[in-house]
């Protein structure tokens, strides 16, 4: 074993004491985060639904030329994607248009 990889007692100790220290202040700070709800909660239950490959929110707001030239043609961006469920789906442009604006001419 390298010995570069071994701390001393002190360091050990130090570690330990920071880690022991982020434990009391949650402890100390919980009480404050519980906040009374302003009316009595009514679902009982939850249906959480995951959609792997729609676009980002983020995704939405640039302008992408090249994506628009892509639009509606298979998601394979060099060729070499392999599938692991299902094929991806296709390129999907904006769901507005853009246009240049200022006298700047940005997009």
């Amino acid at each position: 074993m390298s010995t570069n990889m071994l701390s001393s007692r002190r360091q050990f100790l130090q570690a330990a004491a920071g880690g022991l220290g982020g434990f009391a202040l949650t402890a100390m700070l919980n009480g404050e985060c519980l906040a009374q709800p302003h009316h009595a909660p009514k679902a009982k239950r939850v249906i959480q639904i995951f959609c792997p490959g729609g676009m980002s929110q983020v995704d939405t707001f640039d302008y992408k030329p090249e994506l628009e030239k892509r639009n509606g043609t298979p998601f394979d961006p060099d060729g070499t994607l392999q599938f692991f469920a299902s094929k991806p789906g296709n390129c999907r442009g904006s769901h507005w248009k853009f246009r240049q604006h200022g006298q700047s001419g940005l997009w």
